[in-house]
């Protein structure tokens, strides 16, 4: 659903705004999952990056594209109980 919606959506979402997407969707479904951000220099520039990952497999990210920063070592996950 992400994917799609990112392809034949308006504009081009950001890799944090499909892995937001993607985390709460799946967390909405009470599948246990983290939100992920890594940060990089690559010539002087500095780049971050975000995706999301359930029991330490990746899911929906370009092959290997997170590997190459390095992760917060604390990880975003579950959402906060409904509360009213």
């Amino acid at each position: 659903m992400v994917r799609a919606a990112a392809r034949y959506g308006i504009g081009s979402p950001t890799c944090l705004e499909k892995s937001l997407t993607l985390w709460w969707l799946l967390e909405r479904q009470h599948i246990p999952v983290a939100l992920r951000i890594g940060t990089r220099m690559n010539n002087g520039v500095f780049e971050a990056h975000a995706w999301v990952e359930r029991d330490g497999a990746v899911l929906d990210d370009q092959e290997d594209s997170y590997s190459r920063y390095a992760a917060f070592e604390g990880s975003f996950s579950a959402l906060p109980p409904k509360t009213g």
